[in-house]
């Protein structure tokens, strides 16, 4: 796989979603990443494009940056399917392919979800914050303070984001080449990171910036004794229970958290408001 052809398909691999649907999730998105290299490969056998798009076709479901994994791997099995001499040869490795796939996608799915979802996502949020309380910007208070400029406001969401984003476009465009160029006992290049302590790190981290938060909005809120008996504490501190003891509850009824997000965010911005 040449350098160029890397590029086409870390490009491409940004419209994986564009195509999602309900039947077979990425499998749109999937056959427009490969193509490129498949048009590459069978650039000799036109006739054999359409059903080799086929395959690509079915049901596909991965985390986003990291199926580039499954993209080297993919291209690097359809070398070896286009080489096949025999019947037997070619059902073998169709079968090996297939089980790739499979297989790969799920991988991918559970190390993803947890690294970029569950734990640098949120992890980005409260480093953002943290710089805000660096800088002496204090959320905490409604009105913000007129030494500050609009650029050093939104530096710190604008940090998190790049954050995010560096970390994600590397794994991304790692994952082509390793997996392509894996070792057959190298699981296609996702044993070259330590994912589990890199999650656990950032988890670590995360635990740390959070008590920071914390331990911050307990002093602002209890270095006056008016504040804190005072009704925007206590509303506040309510609200923040409340929706603590749902989510645990709805974890234990398998009720998808997102929904109680959600209306916590709208009771957030009304209480704020009002």
């Amino acid at each position: 796989m040449t350098r160029l052809l890397q590029f086409r398909l870390f490009f491409r691999s940004f419209f994986l979603q564009a195509g999602w649907n309900f039947s077979k999730y990425q499998n749109i998105g999937l056959a427009f990443v490969m193509e490129p290299f498949l048009r590459t490969l069978y650039a000799k056998d036109e006739e054999a494009l359409p059903s080799v798009l086929q395959r690509y076709l079915e049901n596909f479901n991965t985390q986003p940056t990291m199926a580039s994994f499954c993209f080297g791997a993919l291209a690097k099995q359809e070398e070896r399917l286009a080489r096949a001499k025999t019947l037997t040869s070619y059902q073998q490795r169709l079968s090996e392919w297939n089980g790739i796939k499979r297989s790969l996608s799920i991988t991918s799915a559970s190390i993803g979800d947890r690294l970029f979802w569950g734990t640098l996502k949120p992890f980005t949020l409260l480093f953002a914050l943290c710089i805000w309380l660096m800088l002496d910007l204090n959320f905490f208070e409604t009105d913000i303070p007129g030494h500050f400029t609009y650029w050093e406001i939104f530096g710190a969401a604008l940090t998190a984001f790049v954050t995010f984003n560096v970390i994600a476009l590397f794994v991304k465009w790692q994952g082509i080449s390793l997996s392509y160029f894996a070792e057959n006992n190298g699981c296609f290049g996702l044993t070259r990171f330590d994912w589990n302590k890199t999650i656990y790190n950032a988890k670590r981290m995360g635990i740390l910036f959070s008590v920071l938060l914390l331990l911050w909005g307990a002093y602002y809120f209890v270095h006056s004794l008016d504040e804190v008996f005072g009704l925007a504490f206590i509303t506040r501190a309510v609200i923040v229970l409340f929706f603590v003891s749902i989510s645990l509850i709805t974890r234990d009824l398998r009720i998808p958290n997102m929904y109680v997000y959600l209306v916590a965010m709208l009771v957030f911005c009304m209480v704020c408001l009002f």
